[in-house]
Order: structure tokens, then C-alpha cells, then sequence
């Protein structure tokens, strides 16, 4: 049957210029610089719960080693319990542990309200001490209702001895007073999904055996092959998209998903077909070796007749469906390995590309030095090379997120480095190169327009497609995150719609939006005397003036923030010095274009937060970024952190807009 399907297969890119050869591609993880996709697989598994995930520049960071407060972090998520850190956030278990510490929610919950951790013999918890392996072990063991006469006396020899006989600590090659690494943590929790607790069973419910067909984070539905749930952390594309394993249940809901090997490559395509014609399906059945493959375009049910030229598909055997990308990538080819006959690896935009066996054909008409359109698969993978012209050019767009490009490659974000992104921070770019070292960036514009209706999931009069991907502040978020019934089009910064005419990416303008300052309003007066004409009407040049002055007063209007001042500026806008506002400066940065005032949350009690970045008030919940939210003290007229602030009062003032907390201001209490 192999045989057959594979001289099928060589007769099809004979007679098509198809691009398809079965091979078996290398194990590709998510991050630059992590090379085992053990560890790759087990943070997918971990993002899903919420408790672990890569960095924004597209590493992980497997050495770097953990705090006891981030470990603690990690361990309340792998319990399911942010859900009641509110009623933790503002007790003092701790004395070195205060409530206004970015963890203190997480410490005092997992000391009080679950018991899994202890502090040092002098009362104190020291959060910013490096946690071992031994200490972790002991709060997983605890996690998982073994206690002290379960285990023995000796610490942490005979928690480590535990550990090792049920298997927690599979795969962690370190001794218990290790300091533990973020590599070693990942590892750790995945395993503990797996484990029995003393007195038997999981620490959650496991499904049986299915295979992983699709994450919507839209709807925050996880689709298997025998069964749809609702995600507990809803959140789009994963890389365990196509494994077989079980969902992690928590209450009914999909914590994660939990693959039955974490070390083989799940995720990755290994072979591709490019389709050479529109409509046409030439190529499929011998890649899925069946007839009765399931078809997604862009994430998107879709049938041949949707396919076009340069689509790139590829098969995933445990759901029998195959995957197709239309992106297209125009590059100056920089490098490759081995060499440009049969690369293995190409170097574009200061970026490693995987290149798949079946695209080295093509490649091998280009080398380092010249021009190229790359055509991805839905992973980022290479499937083929074709010259910059007609229906191949350049079709990807990127998010620029805090000075790094995320290219949007059907299921996958690739990030790019390059010093052009300071100038678009958190715009929709494309991207383009034209010589080594050099990445150019330019505004993208969409193709869909008006407002967002979040019920009715529309842009417009335009259906969003049900995973479609929301950008707000330069983050990734979902549909339902979305505290506003109706977006308003002029807060929309890019929306495209896909093959289908559906829109699958928008982009909102928020607090990242280059030309939009938050901050504290303030005026200005001037006085000045000026000649004006005297009483027998002469002005000043003429014969026989006498001197006659008038003062002349003038106001302006500037906005303080932590960092600068902007402005003052002659114009006038409804807001008083004090007033707290967001302001657009014009083109040339000569004035404001627009300027007003936030909505106040008045006398917000600390109660009421949850954790550093939510606050909930008047039944409604807010976010807070705690990298961007602006905190001033109004008794010592001081932009201060947002520890400070929190630490200086009980309660504070809340100035909101669109439902993210933009700035808070403290004084002390009235006696």
C-alpha cells in the first residue's frame, strides 16, 4: 500500500509540478531555543491550564531558574484555583509576604486555602528565593493528599523517593536541593496530571483516548474526535492540534489536553502538497491515503473547491483531516543548512525556517542572495519556494507586540526581531526584505470595516469565522473577553477577511496605540503685553503714536505622565488641570487631535482586586495590565509603581476606558 501511495505521489509531481514526498520530517518545537519537543509539547500542555508559557520573542528560557512566589503561581493555576484568589488577595499569611506583592493572592491561598505549602521556621515565606527541586516536589506530593506519614521523615530524601515511585518526577534528572529550572517545572506538572493521588485516582478526571481536532477560543470550545467541551482557559491554535490523547476535565470543563507521548513530534506536518491549480484536489488522497479526510482552510471547514493556487496542504493522520494555509512569505534569502542543493533549514528575516523534504526541489533553484516567496504550512513550516510575482507574492501580516513582529502563519505565530518594530508598536505590519540584516516594515490595511458586534459576531455586515483571532493592546485575546457589546470601527485597526469572505483577524486600538497618550491634564497661562492702537487710532509704526498697551493672556493645555511632559499646547478641550484623560497627538506632534477625559471607579477598595490584573466593581470586571497601568499618589503629587500604590492606600480611584484600568490614583484616608 506504501509503495503504491508513494509512486502515486512521484507521478503527481511529474505531471503537476506537485511537491510531495512522505518523508519524515524533524521534531519542530515552538521555541528558538528549546531543541527537544518534549519539553515543547509539555508547556502546550501547561498553556492550555494557564500555568506556564513561552515568551513573547518566541523563547522559552528552559534554564532559567524559579522563585518560590512563581512557583506558587504556577502551582494555584495547576489546581484550577484562580478563580478564588480574590478572597485571598488582601489577608496576611505571610509577614515578608504584604498584599500589595504582585503574589500574594497565590501565596496566601496555597498556605491557607489549599495547605500544599509552609513558610521557613521564622514565620517568614521569602517569595523571591529560588525554589528547589525538593521543595517542589513536596508541594505537588501535598497536591496530590500525600502528608508526612505517608512519606517519611526524612526531607526532602524521602519526598524525592516518593516522587520517583509514582513517577512524578519522570524525566527530572536533579537532586531535591537543586534549584528548580522552568524546563524541570513543566515536566514536573505534566506528570503530575498523570500520576495517582495516595488514596488512588487522578487529580482530575481523564477522558478516554481521542484525538485533539481543534481549539475555539472564540467560543472557548475544545473540539475532539468523539466529543466538543468548554475550555476552562479559552484559547486558540495549539501545537497538540492532531495528537491522541485525553482531556483533562475539571468540573465537566477541558482544563487541557494531555497527549499520550509528549516526545514525538505531535503537531508537526512532515510532508505538504501545493496546489497547483484553483479547485483542484490533485495530490490530497495520496497524502491522506484515504478518501474520507476532513478539509480545513485557515482553520475554517472548507471543501476543493475553496482551494487555490500556492495553497499549501498538509495531513493529520490521528483526525484525518487535512490542514491548509494559503500564507505566502516574499524574503531576501540570507542563509541555509547544509547547503542550498538540500536544505534542511533556511535563515529569512533573521529567522530559521524548517524546511520540509518536499520543498527542497524547489529551493534548490535559489541560493543565499536572491529573492524568494516562501509558501508555509499551517505550522510555519517550509513547503516550497517560487519566484515574488503574480499569485505568489507576500500575503502574511504581523502584530508588533512590545518590539517583536509575530507573523500570523496559519496556526502558528513566528516571531521576528528587528529594530523597525519600535516604530510600530502594536500595529498590524507587513513584512518584506530586500537585503541581509534588513527587515522593512509597513502599515497593513484591512479589507473589512465597521463596527464589532461581539453577540451577533459580526464586522460589519460581514460573519466572523468561529476562530477568528482578536489582537487588543498588542495581546492575544478572545471574543469573549471582550467587556463592550459593540467595538465602534474607529477602535478597530485591521480586520481581514479570509478566502470565504469571513473575517478571521482584527486588530483593536488600545493603550499600546503609538499616537495615544495616557496621563494627568494640566494648563498653562502666559501674560504678556502687547501695543495695540492708541486713542486716535494709530498703530504703533505710524507718525505720532502714542504708546498704549493691553495685556494679553493665554492659556494651554498639556498631558504629565510618568515619563514626560506633552505639550503645553494652545487649544482648548472641555478638562480641567487633575483631570485624568487619553489624548491622540496630531501628525506632526504641533497639538492633540483628540482628547478625553476616563471614566472614574471612585474609593475602589483593594478587596475588590483580583490578583495584579483584574478588578471587579459595580458587578463588572476590569483589567489591568500591571507593565502599562499609570499610578499616581496625590498627597505626594508622585508617579509611583503599582506596588506603591496599592502598598500607600486601602482603597483608590480607578480611571478606566473600553474596561481596561488605564490609571489609578491614591491618597491617604481622611482622619
Amino acid at each position: 500500500m506504501k509503495k503504491r501511495i508513494l509512486s502515486f505521489l512521484l507521478a503527481v509531481c511529474a505531471a503537476a509540478s506537485l511537491l510531495v514526498l512522505p518523508a519524515q520530517g524533524a521534531a519542530v518545537t515552538r521555541f528558538s531555543d528549546v531543541s527537544d519537543q518534549t519539553t515543547s509539547t509539555a508547556v502546550e500542555v501547561l498553556r492550555l491550564m494557564g500555568v506556564l508559557d513561552g515568551y513573547k520573542d518566541g523563547t522559552f528560557r528552559p534554564d532559567t531558574q524559579l522563585t518560590r512566589a512563581q512557583f506558587c503561581k504556577m502551582a494555584v493555576y495547576a489546581m484550577n484555583g484562580s478563580s478564588e484568589l480574590g478572597m485571598h488577595r488582601t489577608v496576611t499569611v505571610f509577614p515578608d509576604v504584604k498584599p500589595s506583592h504582585w503574589a500574594a493572592g497565590y501565596i496566601n491561598m496555597a498556605a491557607k486555602g489549599k495547605n500544599i505549602i509552609a513558610g521557613y521556621p521564622d514565620g517568614k515565606f521569602y517569595p523571591e528565593r529560588k525554589v528547589t527541586v525538593g521543595q517542589a516536589v513536596t508541594i505537588l506530593l501535598r497536591m496530590l493528599a500525600y502528608k508526612d506519614e505517608n512519606v517519611g521523615g526524612v526531607w526532602p530524601d524521602s519526598y524525592m523517593a516518593m516522587a520517583q515511585t509514582i513517577g512524578l518526577t519522570e524525566g527530572i534528572r536533579a537532586g531535591g536541593n537543586d534549584v528548580l529550572t522552568r524546563a524541570q517545572a513543566a515536566r514536573l506538572f505534566v506528570n503530575l496530571l498523570s500520576v495517582d493521588k495516595q488514596e488512588g485516582g487522578k487529580l482530575y478526571t481523564l477522558s478516554e483516548e481521542t484525538d485533539l481536532i481543534s481549539l475555539d477560543g472564540g467560543s472557548g470550545t475544545m473540539k475532539t474526535s468523539t466529543e466538543s467541551y468548554t475550555m476552562v482557559h479559552p484559547t486558540d491554535s495549539s501545537s497538540l492540534t492532531g495528537s491522541r490523547g485525553r482531556v483533562v476535565l475539571a468540573d465537566g470543563k477541558a482544563l487541557t489536553f494531555l497527549p499520550n507521548s509528549t516526545g514525538t513530534g505531535i503537531g508537526s506536518a512532515s510532508a505538504a502538497v501545493i496546489i497547483y491549480a484553483d479547485g483542484s484536489g490533485a495530490g490530497l488522497e495520496a497524502l491522506a491515503g484515504t478518501t474520507g479526510y476532513t478539509i480545513y482552510k485557515n482553520g475554517t471547514p472548507a471543501t476543493v473547491k475553496d482551494l487555490r493556487k500556492n495553497d499549501v496542504a498538509t495531513y493529520y493522520p490521528a483526525t484525518n483531516s487535512i490542514l491548509v494555509c494559503d500564507a505566502r512569505l516574499s524574503v531576501y534569502y540570507e542563509d541555509c543548512t547544509p547547503n542550498p542543493t538540500n536544505p534542511t533549514k533556511i535563515t529569512a528575516l533573521g529567522h530559521e525556517f524548517q524546511v520540509l523534504p518536499t520543498a527542497q526541489d524547489s529551493l534548490a533553484q535559489f541560493k543565499p542572495g536572491q529573492q524568494m516567496t516562501l509558501l508555509l504550512t499551517a505550522d510555519g513550516q517550509v513547503a516550497g519556494a517560487a519566484k515574488p510575482e503574480g499569485t505568489v507574492r507576500s500575503n502574511v501580516v504581523g502584530v508588533v507586540e512590545d518590539g517583536v513582529v509575530q507573523l500570523l502563519c496559519g496556526t502558528t505565530m513566528i516571531p521576528i526581531q528587528t529594530e523597525a518594530a519600535k516604530d510600530f508598536e502594536s500595529q498590524v505590519v507587513r513584512v518584506s526584505s530586500i537585503q541581509k540584516d534588513r527587515v522593512n516594515l509597513s502599515r497593513a490595511t484591512g479589507n473589512a470595516t465597521g463596527d464589532l458586534k461581539v453577540a451577533e459576531r459580526k464586522l460589519g455586515g460581514k460573519k466572523l469565522t468561529d476562530n477568528v483571532t482578536i489582537y487588543r493592546d498588542g495581546k492575544l485575546i478572545t471574543l469573549n473577553q471582550l467587556s463592550a457589546s459593540v467595538v465602534p470601527n474607529g477602535q478597530i485597526l485591521y480586520a481581514r477577511t479570509n478566502w470565504a469572505g469571513q473575517v478571521d483577524l482584527i486588530v483593536l486600538r488600545g493603550a499600546l496605540d503609538d499616537t495615544t497618550i495616557y496621563g494627568r491634564a494640566f494648563w498653562t497661562s502666559s501674560r504678556e503685553e502687547i501695543y495695540v492702537k492708541d486713542e486716535n487710532g494709530k498703530g504703533p509704526n505710524d507718525e505720532g503714536y502714542i504708546e498704549t498697551t493691553e495685556t494679553l493672556y493665554t492659556e494651554a493645555l498639556g498631558v504629565e505622565t510618568p515619563t514626560r511632559k506633552v505639550g503645553p499646547f494652545k487649544m482648548k478641550y472641555n478638562v480641567q488641570t487633575g483631570d485624568y484623560v487619553a489624548a491622540k497627538l496630531n501628525r506632526n506632534e504641533s497639538g492633540f487631535s483628540s482628547m478625553v477625559k476616563l471614566t472614574e471607579l471612585k474609593d475602589v477598595s483593594n478587596n475588590a482586586w483580583i490578583g495584579d490584573t483584574a478588578v471587579t466593581f459595580g458587578s463588572r470586571t476590569y483589567i489591568v495590565d500591571p507593565d502599562t497601568v499609570l499610578c499616581y499618589n496625590r498627597d505626594t503629587k508622585d508617579w509611583v509603581s503599582l506596588e506603591k500604590a496599592r502598598d500607600y492606600a486601602d482603597q483608590a480611584n480607578l480611571y478606566v476606558q473600553d474596561g481596561v484600568v488605564r490609571v489609578i490614583e491614591v491618597k491617604a484616608a481622611s482622619k
